[in-house]
């Protein structure tokens, strides 16, 4: 493909439209949705859910098992064995998988679909994006293959302090929720107040 007048590079692999213009064409969007800083909601997404698998796979065990559990930091953070979770986050809701199934199919749409409508230069947006749906995903795909959540991680501190067991896939998703608000309320005040007022430079006055 020729270059464009003036040296302008091709914006559109698909179509070779220039950068300068949006393309709407099917091809170009998706090319779009890997562009620049929108390539580390794919990355966090799939490092999210392939460690969460990972880790359930290597480190959950059933309490008939007879395991011991193994201290992380003494006193605070161990891996138990654990029957799974049947029901929601914190122990709530309904002992329904397909509800929670549903559930994550639901927000796993909002949350493509909030990525989609991101600045592409937003980069801790959709990485925290990519941790909630590799996060959701992971824990989704045990509710289809077992009906229940694998759990493993208890955070503790005597009986003043007990978290539910939990697993990465909670963490992660635990996270990308505090750097989406983060950003939300933070990010962008922050950036527009470091910008600061415009200053106008008038026509020099002569001596």
């Amino acid at each position: 493909m020729l270059p464009q007048p003036g040296g302008t590079r091709p914006g559109c692999p698909s179509c070779g439209q220039s950068a300068e213009l949006t393309c709407q064409t099917p091809p170009c969007l998706v090319f779009g949705l890997a562009e620049g800083k929108r390539k580390l909601f794919w990355v966090a997404a799939a490092c999210t859910f392939a460690l969460d698998q990972l880790t359930k796979a290597l480190l959950w065990h059933h309490p008939g098992e007879g395991r011991p559990a193994i201290e992380l930091i003494p006193h605070v953070l161990r891996i138990i064995s654990h029957a799974g979770n049947v029901r929601g986050a914190l122990g709530l809701g309904p002992e329904q998988p397909l509800f929670y199934v549903a559930a994550a199919v639901v927000g796993i749409a909002g949350v493509v679909l909030l990525f989609c409508h991101t600045e592409q230069h937003r980069a801790l947006v959709h990485a925290a994006l990519g941790m909630l749906a590799g996060g959701a995903a992971g824990n989704m795909l045990d509710r289809v293959r077992l009906s229940i959540v694998r759990d493993f991680v208890d955070l503790h501190g005597g009986d003043a302090l007990h978290w539910h067991t939990f697993n990465l896939a909670d963490a992660a998703i635990c996270v990308g929720f505090v750097l989406v608000f983060y950003d939300a309320f933070f990010g962008k005040g922050r950036k527009a107040g470091s910008q600061g007022p415009a200053t106008r430079s008038g026509p020099r006055r002569g001596a």
